[in-house]
């Protein structure tokens, strides 16, 4: 009996949670309001799901990705032409340096054999006179 007597205070709480009741002043109001609202702002948020809804087709989705990866390694291959055509300037640069040393050498050594052999001449010059001289 105690299984009985509890299902109904159950029920009869349910019953009274239930019960009907009239909806306060300004109800239905408040509530179509509220739904003009919430459907200006799905039109607003439509307007930009539109946009991205494109890309709820697969076909574009891969297109679009497909074009996006194209992107990437056509400018991984520019950037790797343009390091090495850069490479390649410093090198030329470089060759023509090293030429320009190698000249700069070339005369350097030149001169000093010049004035080494006039030094020679002249101590040979004073080496003679001394001799003579004794």
């Amino acid at each position: 009996m105690s299984v009985d007597n509890d299902t109904n205070r159950a029920e009869d709480t349910l019953k009274r949670a239930l019960r009907r009741q009239e909806a306060p002043d300004g109800f239905a109001d408040r509530v179509l309001a509220r739904a003009a609202q919430q459907n200006s702002a799905e039109s607003r948020r439509g307007h930009r799901d539109s946009w991205w809804g494109v890309f709820a087709q697969p076909v574009v989705r891969w297109a679009t990705v497909a074009a996006l990866a194209a992107a990437l390694v056509t400018g991984g291959l520019h950037y790797r032409q343009v390091q090495y055509d850069k490479a390649e300037r410093e090198r030329a640069q470089g060759e023509a340096a090293k030429q320009r040393l190698v000249l700069a050498l070339r005369i350097a050594s030149s001169k000093l054999q010049l004035a080494r052999s006039k030094v020679n001449e002249i101590n040979a010059e004073r080496t003679a006179n001394h001799e003579e001289k004794e």
